[in-house]
């Protein structure tokens, strides 16, 4: 079913590029320890609607891309503040351990399909 606007989803996808596959690996299985049920918790109850990892692997480098969905541009300014502040080194030690280059998009959804 295409869906064009309806509702208006604002979105950011990070692209992590990471040194090498053991980095990557790492930062995967390091992932419930940075997020964390009660940071999630904190995200939807200020509007984030979806957050996606994957791993890139039609690429020849060590990627993995975040993708998130908001339910309003004010959803999305509220959760990037509680972001900022749960990454930074202090307060998400396991997050300061990984070194990658970063690429942020953000848009908002003007089409859509769904089964």
């Amino acid at each position: 079913k295409m869906n064009k606007g309806a509702n208006t989803v604002f979105m950011n996808t990070l692209y992590m590029d990471f040194l090498s596959e053991n980095e990557l690996d790492l930062f995967f299985k390091s992932l419930d320890e940075m997020w964390t049920d009660k940071l999630y918790q904190k995200l939807s109850a200020n509007g984030l609607i979806r957050h996606v990892i994957s791993k890139v692997w039609n690429k020849d480098q060590h990627r993995c891309t975040m993708v998130f969905e908001y339910e309003s541009k004010s959803g999305f300014q509220a959760c990037e503040k509680i972001l900022w502040e749960a990454f930074k080194p202090e307060n998400n030690p396991t997050a300061g351990k990984f070194v990658f280059k970063i690429s942020n998009n953000r848009g908002v959804v003007v089409s859509e399909f769904a089964r």
